[in-house]
């Protein structure tokens, strides 16, 4: 990237939805984001896109780490993977306190 390049990191709209699915055969059609999904758009252009499911797809053609590392700032997870993280960590808690 170069730093005369206009940078857009936001959620994805209805709108999107063709230009992350083309993105997403461009990178090899394994995993489309889903859920709440976020897109980085460089010049008017979406490069790369981040689903709450974890799926991250990129522009293969476009130097994109960066827009991905961006995007997974601004990314939270499902909320059922969070609640699973935290009701996963009470039972070792109480087996500590003998509970």
């Amino acid at each position: 990237m170069t730093r005369n390049e206009h940078i857009v990191i936001r959620s994805a709209r209805t709108a999107d939805e063709q230009a992350i699915a083309v993105l997403g055969v461009l990178d090899g059609g394994r995993r489309i984001p889903d859920g709440s999904v976020m897109v980085a758009e460089v010049d008017g252009r979406i490069r790369a896109a981040v689903g709450s499911n974890g799926a991250v797809i990129s522009d293969p053609f476009w130097p994109s780490a960066e827009l991905v590392s961006m995007l997974r700032v601004h990314i939270e997870p499902e909320p059922a993977n969070r609640a699973a993280g935290l009701f996963a960590r009470r039972p070792a808690l109480r087996v500590a306190a003998g509970v």
